[in-house]
């Protein structure tokens, strides 16, 4: 909670992705209609019936754009921390341990960050078939490469401090070591990087869609309304507007809450030095310490 605590960036992003949080968990309780029910007659204005009009099929636009948070929430967030969990694991022991198993590591990441991600996640798609759950896997292998540098990068940081050699000396194993100091130092620059990914996760998700290669019709998303709000830019120009919006919202909040993170680790470090720079346990890096 003191993270919060005078965090402008930190408290506006949270504020900013709770409603699309809220309405991912209880779309039912929210929306209007059902989302693929065609109520009346395409392209209605907005009205006190529906709020935002109806689309193309007569569907209320609202009501897709509410269930179809649960959707892209879930598609960026899951891919996100099953990426995190994979990569921050390899990273950590590849960076503690050191030798041969942190040079395959770190080779293997370079390979992978080599190729093209968007095209990459099009092959798997292309071969196994769209589906969300096709999208979370194609997305976690895509990121756990970036995990896996950036944890190995604080691994490799945090080991030489002295609260890590005084652990190791008194008799704490590898395993402990990582669960107890490494894990815990390295947290706020990891959530800096997992809030960043859930942004670019998102942006891929809708992309995906967008491109056809998501959950099929009539599954709501806002990737795919975007999509077919452009097949229809003349009959209604302000149909895809709504999606849009929301896929930028929601993005801009991950980038907020990131930065908020960011802020609050740099404000910590400051304060540590101020009052005398000791060394210990709680001594993290920065997310720019990290990134170097």
């Amino acid at each position: 909670m003191s993270w919060l605590r005078g965090n402008r960036k930190l408290q506006i992003g949270l504020l900013i992705l709770a409603p699309f949080v809220v309405a991912a968990i209880i779309p039912g309780q929210l929306a209007p209609h059902r989302p693929d029910t065609l109520l009346d007659s395409p392209f209605l204005p907005p009205s006190w019936h529906y709020l935002l009009g109806t689309d193309e099929s007569g569907r209320d636009i609202l009501s897709r754009l509410i269930y179809s948070a649960r959707a892209d929430l879930a598609i960026s967030l899951s891919a996100t921390l099953i990426a995190a969990v994979i990569g921050v694991a390899l990273g950590l022991a590849a960076g503690y341990r050191g030798g041969n198993w942190s040079t395959v590591c770190l080779r293997v990441t370079d390979v992978r960050l080599a190729f093209p991600s968007l095209l990459l996640a099009l092959f798997l798609i292309a071969v196994v078939g769209p589906s969300d759950s096709i999208v979370v896997i194609a997305l976690v292998i895509l990121y756990i490469p970036g995990f896996m540098r950036l944890s190995r990068g604080l691994a490799l940081q945090l080991r030489e401090r002295s609260f890590i050699e005084a652990s190791h000396i008194s008799g704490g194993g590898p395993l402990y070591i990582v669960r107890r100091h490494l894990v815990p130092n390295a947290m706020g620059p990891l959530l800096v990087g997992i809030s960043l990914t859930a942004a670019y996760s998102l942006l891929a998700a809708a992309t995906l869609s967008y491109l056809g290669l998501g959950a099929p019709p009539p599954a709501p998303s806002w990737g795919s309304m975007s999509q077919q709000a452009y097949n229809y830019l003349f009959q209604d120009w302000s149909y895809g507007i709504m999606p849009g919006a929301c896929i930028l919202i929601v993005s801009f909040a991950y980038l907020l809450i990131s930065a908020g993170i960011d802020d609050a680790i740099t404000r910590s470090a400051r304060m540590a030095r101020a009052t005398g720079g000791q060394e210990s346990s709680s001594a993290t890096p920065t997310a720019a310490e990290a990134a170097a």
